[in-house]
């Protein structure tokens, strides 16, 4: 099936225009230099474009947003095609970023591409509650990543996390953690690919600001994760 096919078997509707620039992006994913996405080209289609827009039609993006742990874009790539939407994309590994430059230069997709580690960028006035939506995907336990991604976002903004058929475990895990940081649970929005993947995205609300002292340094987050 091409990707407009199976774009359309999850009721999502793609102009031509929009399906030639998801197309490039795949390309680029599966021969970059760099290992970008263990998938084969099936799978990039519904494991990551899929996969990213199904939650995003009950959920439209229209503002600035910042995508913490981007790796090789996903989501914020295909965030920013589907909404023309300013972004963010945050890495630690400058490799990745310097190779989805590339791309995104080819592509004049209006998004700006920040080599960091989250911990510390979280801290800097210019990044700190500056996005009313902070995107994250595959990251880390729900406990680190909301750490890692609520200094980010405003409030009145959103924590957005992509992730698997384990979430109510995680969530279960999160409570004292979204307490601490400002965030309240919003909405999940669940799914299934039809490769046969549960997923699951869920929506928090950002009701209050973050503490100064988070997010800690990597080391803590992981060692003494919030909850």
């Amino acid at each position: 099936m091409t990707l407009k096919e199976i774009l359309s078997s999850y009721k999502i509707d793609v102009e031509d225009d929009e399906i030639e620039i998801y197309e490039r992006y795949v390309e680029f994913l599966l021969n970059s230099p760099i290992n970008l996405t263990s998938f084969e080209k099936d799978e990039v289609y519904h494991k990551v474009v899929a996969d990213t827009l199904i939650p995003l039609k009950e959920f439209p993006v229209f503002y600035k947003f910042a995508d913490v742990g981007t790796g090789g874009g996903i989501p914020g790539v295909i965030v920013s095609i589907r909404f023309d939407a300013e972004g963010t994309l945050i890495d630690s590994t400058k490799k990745k970023i310097n190779i989805l430059k590339e791309f995104v230069d080819r592509e004049k997709l209006p998004l700006k591409l920040v080599w960091s580690r989250a911990e510390k960028l979280a801290h800097e006035s210019e990044y700190r509650g500056k996005f009313l939506y902070v995107f994250s995907r595959a990251v880390a336990e729900m406990p680190a990543v909301l750490e890692l991604t609520a200094p980010f976002s405003q409030i009145g903004g959103y924590v957005l996390l992509y992730k698997g058929k384990d979430w109510k475990e995680e969530l279960d895990r999160s409570w004292k953690a979204m307490e601490i940081l400002g965030l309240d649970l919003g909405d999940v929005i669940e799914y299934e690919l039809k490769t046969g993947e549960k997923r699951a995205f869920i929506i928090l609300e950002k009701i209050e600001n973050t503490p100064r002292r988070y997010p800690r340094k990597y080391n803590q987050i992981k060692k003494r994760p919030l909850g």
